[in-house]
């Protein structure tokens, strides 16, 4: 992923620049409401909600933040921190994104490496052997005449795309390597391999919404290329494979 530093950054901006605009339309409506005529019962139980939900997403956030360095304990946390990462923030980035005209794209890929980076700090330490790398069927050239759907091992390793350097890749490290051609296959090939991680690799789009479908286990995020455009001979770094499977082997 191309700037990861700052990419990173610009998801963290977006999640606190939402949670600052809901603080300050909170206080602002209390506040009004306050001195034109004091607090109904109604009004009383509205603003305690809504001050109950902010409470719980700032903390939400800064737990998101602390898991970039450290791992949460204890696993309720950790899996409270992820969920909200996936289903809440992902969203108020997406909007404050689209009101403030940030490139989608790039939104997404710090969505993804910001995910990479706390997901590498939960499993540090660790050693996986069931490690499942994922991958999507356009690295595969389109003129093959061998169509590989789930099984890497059907490539002929003629070398004509990266699917040959991949399935040596998978061989040296001894992980399991798969073709999905969608979001339901790649689902029944985890449900089939049960990995202890993933390291999958596709699109902004694919990846992204793979991420969070799969919000739950352990998975590394890695954006393949497309020098010819979209879904079609695209390729990817091997080098960023090769160092999340170090990293988890390790």
């Amino acid at each position: 992923m191309k700037q990861q530093g700052s990419l990173s950054i610009k998801f963290q901006m977006m999640v606190s620049f939402s949670l600052l605009i809901l603080s300050i339309i909170f206080f602002g409506m209390s506040y009004s409401s306050y001195l034109r005529a004091g607090f109904s019962i109604f009004q009383m139980i509205v603003y305690a909600a809504f001050l109950i939900a902010l409470v719980f997403l700032i903390f939400a956030w800064i737990l998101g933040l602390i898991s970039m360095r450290h791992k949460i304990r204890p696993l309720f946390l950790a899996r409270l921190s992820k969920w909200t990462l996936c289903h809440i923030f992902f969203y108020l980035a997406r909007v404050t994104a689209s009101i403030t005209r940030q490139d989608r794209a790039e939104l997404q890929e710090s969505f993804l490496h910001f995910n990479n980076t706390v997901m590498l700090s939960h499993v540090r330490g660790k050693h996986f052997k069931k490690i499942l790398l994922l991958l999507p069927h356009c690295l595969q050239e389109s003129e093959c005449r061998i169509r590989i759907t789930t099984d890497i091992n059907a490539c002929a390793s003629c070398g004509n795309c990266c699917i040959s350097e991949l399935k040596a890749l998978a061989a040296k490290y001894a992980i399991n390597a798969a073709v999905a051609t969608g979001g339901s296959l790649a689902r029944k090939i985890i449900k089939d391999t049960h990995p202890d991680v993933i390291i999958a690799v596709a699109c902004h789009r694919d990846l992204t919404e793979g991420v969070r479908d799969a919000w739950s286990m352990p998975v590394y995020a890695v954006l393949n290329e497309r020098p010819n455009g979209p879904c079609f001979n695209t390729t990817v770094s091997l080098d960023s494979i090769e160092y999340a499977i170090r990293r988890f082997r390790d």
